[in-house]
């Protein structure tokens, strides 16, 4: 028979509270999002006083003054430089042309379809749709664009780009526009015996126009593109010295955060049963987040120590002396989980010997590559590719065939296909493209 019956029933549960998840939240956060996130809760928590080094100005709700001035900042100064856009500076460019109203407008919406390398990589089919316009309109917008700076913007593709440049020279290399215009890709294989036969000329004259075209501009867009500076400040600071290393963390990214002396002061004065409760809230809030921004500093050096005992070879070698590390290896070391060391190092950089690097830039892949049966890491052998690359004689540069024979007298196993892939992930040209037939 069926019935309803109490049980104890004794269970392990785990459980976060608010405060260990804000305590994970600050450990994973970059230093500038965490300055940011610390303003945010000043806001809420009037207990807050918070000054970081980027700022002369304690954000305590009163002024501090520093031998008798009063530090502040305008905060203008913090705004950005208005900047033109590739399509703002075209039409300044259309508007000086005195161009009749339908034309401007098929040029100025020509303008804002250009994508980030100044190509108009949509149909002249679809913008005539869009507009409502005749071919003739379209066709003279079209020659109006392509007459601005720089030369070859608005082009449809690679070949018609390098032919508008090549028109717009006053002083051409001789077949260089005949070559752009038929031969591009026997040009790209180097197949100069092809284009001499067709177009009568002498191989001097092959080589003397692919070395014209070749210094002309692929990607005009870049000129007129909008571009903003970028600044890392390293949240940790790796010092070689002799066989050693010190680490230290960036004095920039340690925001000083304090509870403010004077509201403790007020509470004990104003013993109000309605205020008391909501001070005491904000104390312990604050208590905890200052004593989380510690344990995210410990925790921080922890792992940056780590890593760099680990790849110790890296501050003497540099690339050369990566060795194969995962999160694992940094774990179990120092006896965290993978997940907080994962936190710990994203968003991170750390300035070495070698500049300034992501902290996940210290974790590769093992390759079992090595002749001894040993690992080597991917970013090594990425690091002596690109060096032997470098070595080459350019008039007959290694093929990737030859790479693979160089690395094995070296102990480094390794399939050409692999070899090709780091080589593209280098961003390097195939043999054929990097060959000098100056």
């Amino acid at each position: 028979m069926l019935g309803y019956q109490l049980v104890q029933d004794q269970r392990l549960k785990l459980a976060l509270t608010p405060e260990l998840k804000q305590s994970i939240h600050i450990l994973s956060l970059p230093a500038d999002e965490l300055i940011q996130y610390l303003r945010e809760q000043m806001t809420e928590n009037p207990v807050f006083e918070f000054e970081d080094s980027w700022e002369t100005r304690a954000f305590s709700g009163r002024s501090r003054r520093s031998e008798g001035k009063r530090l502040e900042r305008d905060p203008l100064w913090n705004t950005a430089r208005a900047q033109d856009t590739m399509e703002g500076k075209l039409k300044s460019q259309l508007r000086l042309l005195s161009l009749p109203a339908e034309v401007y407008r098929a040029a100025a919406y020509m303008a804002g379809n250009l994508n980030d390398d100044g190509y108009l990589d949509i149909p002249l089919t679809e913008i005539r749709l869009a507009l409502n316009v005749t071919e003739e309109v379209l066709k003279d917008a079209l020659e109006s664009l392509q007459s601005l700076e720089p030369a070859g913007i608005a082009g449809r593709d690679l070949r018609e780009c390098l032919m508008l440049q090549i028109v717009r020279d006053s002083n051409p290399v001789p077949f260089a526009f005949e070559i752009a215009d038929k031969y591009l890709p026997e040009l790209a294989h180097g197949n100069s015996g092809h284009i001499t036969s067709a177009l009568r000329i002498t191989r001097e004259q092959v080589t003397s126009a692919s070395r014209y075209i070749r210094s002309l501009n692929p990607r005009p867009g870049l000129v007129l593109g909008e571009f903003e500076q970028q600044f890392i400040v390293p949240d940790a600071v790796v010092e070689l010295h002799g066989n050693g290393f010190t680490v230290s963390m960036h004095s920039s990214n340690l925001p000083k955060l304090s509870i403010s002396n004077e509201w403790r002061s007020w509470s004990k004065i104003r013993n109000s049963a309605e205020e008391n409760p909501y001070l005491n809230s904000c104390f312990k809030s604050a208590e905890w987040l200052v004593r989380s921004l510690e344990m995210r500093k410990a925790t921080l050096t922890k792992v940056v120590c780590a890593i760099m005992e680990q790849q110790q070879a890296f501050l003497s070698a540099g690339a050369k002396g990566l060795r194969p590390m995962t999160l694992n290896t940094i774990s179990s070391k120092l006896d965290m989980h993978e997940s907080t060391v994962s936190r710990a190092v994203h968003g991170k950089y750390v300035l070495t010997p070698h500049g300034v690097l992501p902290l996940k830039y210290f974790f590769a892949a093992g390759l079992s590559a090595s002749a001894d049966g040993g690992e080597v890491s991917s970013r090594m052998v990425q690091a002596r590719i690109k060096e032997l690359i470098d070595s080459e004689d350019k008039r007959s540069p290694y093929s990737d065939q030859k790479i693979v024979d160089m690395l094995l007298t070296e102990g480094i196993r390794m399939s050409r296909r692999t070899v090709t892939k780091y080589r593209e992930e280098l961003r390097i040209l195939s043999s054929s493209g990097r060959r000098d037939r100056k």
